[in-house]
């Protein structure tokens, strides 16, 4: 067999259940002719929750949790939580160091389901790139987002990528100083913007990205994929056990049946009452809101990053 598939997640207690279901799906397409190595980073699991998620490991897919906590703690103050992100979001900048027998890995969010082999993912070449990863699909389908990537990050943003599903360069990102000119960004600056992490990585990765189809991470919008449906994303608010309509969701469901969390899924749906689609809606006008404070700021990634020429490290 060939080395070990290292697949990241990166995990907090409320979001056990959606990983769970991510991980079922996922080693039901996994080869019997590789090994595959699932580490969830982590900082509050419980044992209950971390022990319904192991009973999943098999002869070829193990899995374990690594905690995160003592690498966080230096920057967590530093860390902001805005709009759907936790803190959870921030642990993919520490996999570079923490796991150096690694050059290369996958990065997964937990609200994505697999109807492919994660091995034929693992196996694209990202050689002299950072990342392999699939272009935002949200920023083209709005000005404001198309103008917030452009005017605000600055770059692009036909180039902006979701950092939800990425194959990691880990031999490049300790070549580049990836984790260490995060760290240093946020000690020097204070960029105001909706996805602190996934900016940063945009930011840092810029000009180093190998672009996948839309098929390897399918947001729940209406056009088709490019190439084939590999893997489902329900990022933002199209969550299926929130949404019966989600456009994917069906898969979703495909997996969760299998899963100790079910019937909590199901109570999710039954209940997500039409307050709580009030504070979905809420939410979004907030983001549209938080675009125009943001384009008033000095503190963007374009006016203090790419406009004044900063030394990047």
């Amino acid at each position: 067999m060939k080395n070990p598939i290292p697949i990241f997640f990166a995990c907090n207690d409320k979001y056990v259940p959606y990983l769970d279901v991510a991980i079922i799906s996922l080693i039901s397409h996994a080869s019997p002719d590789r090994e595959y190595r699932i580490i969830v980073l982590k900082t509050d699991i419980t044992a209950q929750n971390q022990e319904v998620i192991l009973k999943h490991a098999t002869s070829n897919v193990s899995i374990e949790f690594y905690d995160v906590q003592k690498m966080l703690a230096p920057v967590r103050d530093k860390l902001p939580e805005v709009f759907y992100y936790s803190l959870a979001a921030y642990y993919r900048f520490f996999i570079e160091t923490a796991f150096p027998q690694y050059d290369k890995a996958i990065y997964l969010d937990c609200d994505v389901v697999l109807l492919n082999d994660i091995a034929k993912l693992y196996d694209t070449d990202v050689s002299n790139c950072l990342v392999g990863a699939v272009y935002e699909q949200n920023t083209d389908r709005s000005p404001e987002f198309t103008n917030y990537v452009e005017e605000i990050i600055g770059i692009p943003h036909n180039t902006y990528f979701n950092s939800g599903v990425m194959v990691m360069n880990l031999a490049e990102f300790r070549k580049d100083k990836v984790q260490e000119k995060f760290l240093w960004m946020l000690s020097e600056y204070h960029f105001d913007s909706l996805a602190p992490d996934q900016e940063y990585l945009n930011v840092i990765c810029h000009g180093k990205v190998k672009y996948l189809p839309t098929g390897w991470n399918k947001h729940s919008f209406p056009e088709p994929p490019e190439g084939e449906l590999n893997l489902c994303h329900f990022a933002l608010s199209n969550k299926p056990w929130h949404y019966a309509d989600t456009i994917n969701g069906e898969h979703f469901w495909e997996y969760a049946v299998n899963s100790e969390f079910y019937p909590l899924l199901v109570d999710s749906l039954n209940n997500y009452s039409e307050l709580d689609r009030k504070r979905d809606r809420e939410a979004f006008l907030a983001l549209m809101d938080a675009i125009e404070g943001i384009k008033r700021s000095d503190r963007t990634f374009r006016k203090l990053w790419f406009t004044k020429e900063v030394c990047h490290g």
